[in-house]
């Protein structure tokens, strides 16, 4: 399998550090004004009217309405991060106007994604009257009608990718991807579009939610907008922006325990911290157990009971990286065996499809190719897909549908439910739909870099004037760049001798320290001392209170075998 990168890089190399700003936001793509907004989010001017979403005033009516009757209400949401955190959202919101509010999360094992039939029938026999379903619902158009039968109403509160026929027997189907929707921004995470239902009963009641009591919710909406990788500018941005804020300032005891747990400083807390710290860990119970067990630490008040359950996630996430890296080896051998497909589609019976989608990252990353990755459970397999290039993977899956028992998902991520018998015929047919819409280079593994830089702007003071374009994340990843540099050492490092660290020298006879993660692969036969151009992100790398600039190496090409 061919993992080689191409290049994508301008001609000139910058040299001025004023113009390194400049010239990164006029690359992605903002100008003028643009650039200057970007650079300043203003919370009361960059957020949408909430009303313009479809059906948001239906939805509004109909809580405040069951608030004021004091129905019961259930919070149904999906079981990552991006749900979990919008259910404690509309709980937080919604348990101070109404004590008969509760939390439902399905599990992922007995239950699958989304709503599902029996659960509805319970809460329907438990006197439920409405149900809002968070981060999930929009491809169970079956189940809401079921449900409107019996009597109990329901608003879909989702962000994820419309399947053909909608629920329209929901009471309000609330979706900013919805063609007639009239949001300006569609690419809200489900905590996302949680947060506007919010702003808009605040809107219709501010005696019951005063103005400003919103964004203390922010640190939640940051966390899920974060883990779930959708898009970091427009309205993400700003949102994740001053959920950064109060999430420093948070007076959450799950989310103070879980931080000390995560080895956070939660007062310097970035983005990076969320998804790879804090995020691991609350999805870890879902994977391996419940997802009840990270709500209940996001709901929790008493600090003490916090830091059992933040200890108690650690020890799962520990156990989750266990099984997520011997899956991973394995399937890197099945994978081999499938070296002329564009799309691998795996399966094995050991591998939990509480891990498929970590699994498949990991997979798609190493290949540089859409991944599928399936448990085989008896008659079915269930799993979940991740893409690459420019692959839309539900795209791809839906056209595929005809066998499938259950899919949904966005363009990036996906999860999928298949009679077993069916998986060599879907693997057979995903594979002729991508090569007959996609061509090779569609799936060359592209490095985006955004400057040529001098090596006399690898200093510290290059990489504090970058911090003014986090938060980083989906759609804005940090800045990556190429210099020529002179290479002086390359060793593999770590436990398994997996890492590779780098020492460099510039044209001025600096050294600068480099590292690259899980590469060692890349190299079998070592790197030897020579000239090379390198591709990297900055980094700072503390050391006994000394701050060092650090090179994130992400490829290397020696200019001796250039010319």
């Amino acid at each position: 399998m061919d993992n080689s990168s191409i290049w994508q890089k301008p001609n000139a190399i910058i040299a001025n550090r004023d113009d390194l700003l400049p010239t990164i936001l006029q690359k992605r793509g903002l100008k003028g004004d643009e650039q200057k907004r970007f650079l300043s989010p203003d919370y009361q001017a960059d957020l949408g009217d909430p009303f313009l979403m479809k059906d948001m005033q239906k939805a509004v009516d109909r809580i405040i309405a069951a608030t004021a009757d004091k129905q019961k209400i259930v919070i149904y949401g999906d079981y990552d991060i991006d749900g979990l955190t919008a259910s404690t959202l509309l709980y937080d919101v919604l348990h101070k106007l109404n004590p008969r509010v509760e939390v439902y999360i399905p599990d992922r094992f007995e239950e699958g994604y989304g709503l599902n039939s029996a659960a509805l029938k319970k809460l329907h026999a438990d006197k439920t009257d409405l149900v809002i379903t968070v981060d999930c619902g929009i491809t169970s158009a079956v189940e809401v009608s079921e449900a409107a039968k019996l009597g109990l109403d329901i608003i879909i509160t989702d962000h994820h990718t419309l399947p053909e026929e909608l629920p329209d027997k929901a009471i309000g189907v609330i979706n900013p991807k919805q063609p007639d929707d009239k949001y300006p921004y569609k690419e809200l995470a489900g905590v996302g579009v949680a947060f506007n239902l919010t702003r808009a009963l605040q809107r219709q009641r501010p005696d019951w939610l005063p103005v400003g009591y919103e964004k203390w919710l922010l640190d939640l909406v940051a966390l899920g907008t974060v883990c779930d990788v959708v898009d970091l500018t427009g309205e993400n941005r700003v949102l994740v922006h001053y959920g950064l804020m109060v999430l420093r300032k948070s007076k959450r005891a799950g989310i103070k325990a879980l931080s000390e747990a995560a080895g956070v400083e939660l007062s310097q807390i970035k983005t990076d911290d969320l998804g790879f710290r804090l995020g691991p860990r609350l999805n870890a119970a879902g994977r391996l157990e419940h997802a009840k067990k990270s709500l209940k630490l996001l709901l929790c008040t008493d600090i003490v009971q916090a830091n059992q359950i933040a200890q108690s996630l650690n020890q799962l996430n520990s156990e989750r990286q266990t099984q997520t890296a011997q899956a991973f080896e394995q399937a890197s051998e099945v994978a081999k065996e499938y070296v002329e497909d564009q799309v691998l589609v795996l399966a094995n019976p050991d591998w939990s499809h509480g891990i498929a989608g970590l699994v498949a990252s990991r997979i798609s990353e190493r290949y540089h190719r859409p991944t599928i990755i399936l448990q085989i459970l008896g008659e079915e397999a269930k799993g979940s897909a991740r893409s690459f290039g420019k692959c839309n993977i539900i795209e791809a899956i839906a056209a595929c549908g005809k066998d499938l028992i259950k899919f949904g998902g966005h363009a990036f991520a996906a999860g999928l439910t298949l009679p077993t018998s069916k998986i060599d015929e879907f693997r057979q047919q995903i594979n002729d739909f991508v090569q007959k819409q996609y061509s090779k280079d569609d799936f060359l593994h592209q490095l985006d870099i955004d400057c040529v830089l001098s090596g006399d702007l690898l200093v510290l003071e290059s990489l504090s004037e970058l911090k003014k374009l986090e938060p980083h994340g989906n759609a804005n990843p940090p800045p990556m760049f190429v210099s020529q540099l002179y290479l002086e050492e390359a060793k593999f490092i770590g436990q398994d001798r997996n890492h590779t660290k780098f020492r460099f020298r510039t044209n001025s006879r600096r050294f600068l320290d480099g590292i690259s993660f899980n590469s060692a692969h890349r190299w079998p036969d070592g790197i030897k001392p020579s000239p090379i151009e390198v591709v990297y992100r900055l980094s700072e790398n503390v050391w006994q209170n000394v701050a060092q600039l650090q090179l994130e190496v992400v490829d290397i090409c020696s200019l001796d075998r250039k010319s």
